[in-house]
């Protein structure tokens, strides 16, 4: 099983980062490659919903779905997604800091499980190094998206 980990200190109080990673509609201003998501499922976000994440793979656009399988709201969620081409366990873990919030996020996956050998060996030596500089990207990109929105409603001009 393939695994990516990263670990970053959010500049922004718990609260704000937890809306930020239930808002599925602004989710496209700070995830990689990510056009579009949208919640498919009744109600709220959380517990129990069911998001999909649009996004292309080379030239093909690419549908995922996700469903929320843990929400412990201000502490940590889990998302899962079983797709043929990379069924992953997502979970994100925020803990208070004194400059903000320290933000982990761990995927789980398997890269083309139909591949047997030839997939661990892909995860091993390819899937894990990417997937954790993703990880790293979309957490300064969140960082950023955080400090923007703080900065326009203090009524600064970006």
């Amino acid at each position: 099983m393939g695994y990516a980990e990263a670990t970053t200190l959010i500049h922004a109080p718990v609260e704000a980062v937890w809306n930020a990673l239930n808002d599925i509609d602004h989710t496209p201003d700070w995830v990689v490659g990510l056009e579009k998501a949208e919640i498919v499922t009744p109600g709220d976000y959380g517990l129990g919903a069911i998001y999909h994440d649009h996004n292309r793979l080379g030239p093909l656009p690419q549908v995922t779905p996700w469903h929320v399988t843990t929400f412990e709201p201000m502490i940590r969620q889990v998302h899962e997604s079983q797709t043929a081409a990379l069924p992953s366990r997502m979970t994100l873990t925020l803990t208070p800091a004194p400059e903000g919030t320290r933000l982990h996020m761990a995927v789980e996956y398997r890269f083309l499980p139909r591949l047997g050998v030839i997939s661990r060996i892909l995860e091993s030596l390819v899937m894990n190094r990417v997937l954790t500089g993703v990880l790293r990207q979309n957490q300064a990109n969140l960082n950023a998206y955080l400090t923007r929105l703080a900065g326009n409603s203090a009524g600064i001009k970006l």
